[in-house]
């Protein structure tokens, strides 16, 4: 291995390789998956398909060194990215690149599981364990507490995890990401960010900052520069999922203009006392079905003003009182019911 400062200013070819903690993924489902230009895969995997990787030679002569032996010995994933340029002006691009792959897949959490029952993953280690002392004042009498994080267990791609989203749209949204076809590169990027939002706000501990990420992708998705947003949010989510059962009976339009509220108390006074656990839960059920949706139907919403002609056509013939003939019969929804102890915390 040559001299790092001179290795970080050389111009050429790189491969840049970091370990992803708390991610395992499945030999049953091949042992990698691939977002966009970041492959995640076992460690166990990578002398096998090295050179589809592009290393240059055999595994075992990169990792004669010790620090470089102990480097792989840090998890059971990496990541693997290919660049060109000098690594230390790319080096930090690169690590974006990487956190936004990741937090693409910690989008798939969404809908998936719980967000009681979700996981921390990436490229930082964390921290698994709470500890506490409470001491009595009034005497020598206290406890010592030991709790674990619930998203300190490994998010697992397996074949429950694949047999899943082959039936929703995450691996359809992969192929918006790679894909090179002609669509709004505007919208796309749009998507996209949004599945990264999406990802960050599943890995949150933080009520507020969940809600916030949320809020901030419908309105990605649905809104434009000039909308009275209070007005436009629930009518453009109602022409998506407006034929459900659940919109009159759950009072969905009054929670979408609450929740805006409660959103701008936030961002405009910095007051959050009134988000709930149970806000977080509804948001994450209305940007699942909302990426669903589009993402599944990309041809007919190729750009965000055909999401909002479509959502005119819709409000159109709710005034005439006439049975939509916009809406396509394969629109889909649904409703993850919260339980009691979902409501606890994040």
């Amino acid at each position: 291995m040559q001299n790092n400062m001179k290795t970080m200013q050389q111009h050429g070819k790189w491969i840049y390789i970091t370990p992803i903690y708390n991610l395992e993924i499945g030999k049953e489902i091949g042992g990698e998956i691939k977002i966009d230009r970041v492959v995640f895969v076992l460690k166990s995997k990578i002398p096998n398909i090295r050179k589809r990787l592009g290393f240059p030679f055999v595994f075992s002569k990169i990792t004669e060194q010790e620090s470089v032996e102990s480097f792989f010995e840090e998890s059971k994933t990496y990541a693997i990215l290919t660049f060109q340029g000098v690594p230390k002006e790319k080096e930090l691009e690169c690590r974006k690149i990487i956190e936004d792959a990741v937090n693409v897949l910690s989008f798939s959490q969404l809908g998936y599981c719980s967000r009681k029952s979700n996981s921390q993953f990436g490229l930082i280690k964390q921290r698994g364990y709470v500890r506490n002392f409470i001491l009595n004042k009034a005497d020598f009498n206290g406890t010592l507490n030991n709790s674990v994080e619930s998203k300190v267990l490994p998010f697992q791609i397996n074949k429950a995890w694949y047999d899943y989203h082959k039936y929703f749209f995450f691996f359809d949204l992969l192929s918006i990401i790679s894909s090179t076809d002609k669509m709004q590169k505007k919208w796309k990027e749009t998507i996209i960010r949004a599945a990264v939002m999406s990802g960050k706000s599943m890995q949150s501990r933080d009520l507020e900052y969940s809600f916030l990420w949320n809020m901030i992708i419908v309105e990605m998705l649905l809104t434009e520069q000039g909308d009275k947003y209070s007005d436009s949010l629930p009518e453009r989510a109602e022409a998506f999922i407006g034929w459900v059962g659940f919109w009159e009976e759950k009072k969905f339009e009054e929670r979408i203009r609450d929740l805006y509220t409660k959103r701008c108390q936030f961002v405009h006074d910095g007051n959050s006392n009134n988000i709930t656990v149970e806000d977080v839960l509804f948001t994450d059920n209305l940007v699942f079905n909302l990426m669903w949706n589009i993402v599944k139907h990309i041809n007919l919403f190729p750009s965000k003003s055909s999401i909002i002609k479509f959502s005119d056509k819709v409000k159109a013939e709710k005034l005439l009182g006439i049975k939509s003939k916009v809406q396509p019969k394969t629109l889909r929804f649904m409703n993850r019911e919260t339980e009691t102890n979902d409501l606890e915390r994040i």
